[in-house]
């Protein structure tokens, strides 16, 4: 195998270094926090999410990216290795001192990219999909939480169309990492319908479906629409998301429903997510979602006290399972954002669990009063 590999990696490393231009690209998302039980008694959690990509142009219209990822880990409850969630909760935390804290970078996919014109991207290799995603700041990582479907990879072909002038597409098709004999199709286009300075309207459409006979999840396909509108006046902008997405569980569809309104006048501000999902009675509510609640509520009005400075205040309402008393919980904190420079954001936070005295099954395990420090950067 050394005879095999070293030619390989020399002439990897050669390609590259011919390379016309070579960017470095990534996403860095880190937190620290403290969760208190009754007795004020603290339990500590760091955690890191980094994926990093090389994006090497051997000329003006062929590149090659080669990605790379690291995740803090921890054991769960049934002694399974999982990866840790940033600004989560402790139930799926890293503990300080824990050995999953630190972990090496993986491999995480490799693409030969051409750019055949300005409208047409042909790829080969790694692609990873997913749509409807959450702008509510526990739900952002797509790979566990979507309207329509989470973050799905796989190795094959794949096309990106478009212009923001008529919209925006992509295809892929290829083999599925879930399983070594699945087949995984995924297709969305985005449609401006409106695409003037101060007013914004897009439709996109997604279909994801696997073909096989062991496919690794328990639907075979999930179909869904997101639409993005915004108004800009000179001191009030404001905005709606909503996601409609669509999948079978054992012959019955679960529908899930998203809207995150916002607004913006001066230096007030107001967001708000409301999610709704309607599953089948006859079976287990979360093996039908995609997220951890079958209904969720949260709102936070803010201040811009600077133009590096904003102070909110959230207020959260969780039910996992409309049928289950006793499950939901509520939750309300405060939230200082502070933004150092473009694409970083720091924010330090701090709330209380309202959570019924027996119950310990939330994100936030036996803890109640929580606070933390957590940061996120794109480059």
């Amino acid at each position: 195998m050394r005879k095999l590999i070293m030619p390989l990696v020399i002439s990897s490393s050669a390609t590259l270094a011919l390379a016309a231009d070579i960017e470095v690209h990534g996403d860095v998302n880190m937190d620290y926090a403290s969760y208190f039980d009754r007795d004020f008694d603290p339990t500590n959690a760091g955690n890191q999410d980094i994926d990093l990509a090389l994006h090497a142009h051997l000329d003006e219209n062929i590149s090659v990216v080669v990605m790379g990822t690291t995740h803090s880990t921890y054991i769960d409850q049934n002694g399974d290795l999982q990866e840790s969630e940033v600004r989560h909760g402790l139930a799926r935390s890293t503990a300080m001192g824990s050995e999953g804290r630190y972990n090496s970078f993986d491999f995480d996919g490799v693409q030969f990219r051409w750019d055949v014109s300005h409208e047409v991207t042909l790829i080969f290799g790694d692609m990873t999909y997913s749509a409807g995603a959450f702008n509510y700041y526990f739900w952002r990582d797509a790979s566990r939480y979507a309207v329509i479907t989470r973050e799905e990879s796989l190795r094959g072909f794949g096309a990106e169309v478009g212009n923001e002038k008529y919209g925006t597409g992509a295809f892929y098709l290829g083999a599925s990492d879930d399983t070594d004999h699945t087949l995984s199709m995924f297709l969305t286009y985005a449609f401006p319908l409106l695409n003037h300075t101060d007013e914004h309207l897009i439709i996109k459409p997604s279909l994801d479906w696997v073909f096989g006979s062991d496919i690794g999840r328990p639907y075979t396909y999930v179909l869904g629409t997101e639409v993005d509108y915004s108004k800009s006046f000179e001191k009030f902008n404001y905005g709606i998301y909503a996601v409609w997405g669509l999948h079978p569980y054992k012959g019955k569809g679960t529908h899930s429903f998203l809207l995150e309104p916002s607004m913006n006048y001066a230096i007030f501000n107001l967001g708000a997510t409301f999610f709704y999902a309607i599953v089948d009675k006859e079976y287990e509510t979360a093996p039908q979602l995609m997220t951890e609640d079958q209904m969720l509520f949260a709102v936070e009005p803010s201040f811009n006290i600077h133009k590096k400075y904003t102070l909110g205040v959230s207020y959260e309402y969780h039910d996992p399972d409309k049928e289950t008393h006793g499950d939901d919980f509520q939750f309300l904190g405060m939230n200082h954002y502070l933004y150092p420079t473009m694409n970083t954001e720091i924010v330090i936070w701090y709330g209380y669990n309202f959570t019924g005295k027996h119950n310990n099954d939330t994100p936030f395990g036996e803890g109640r009063f929580s606070l933390g420090l957590s940061g996120k950067a794109s480059f």
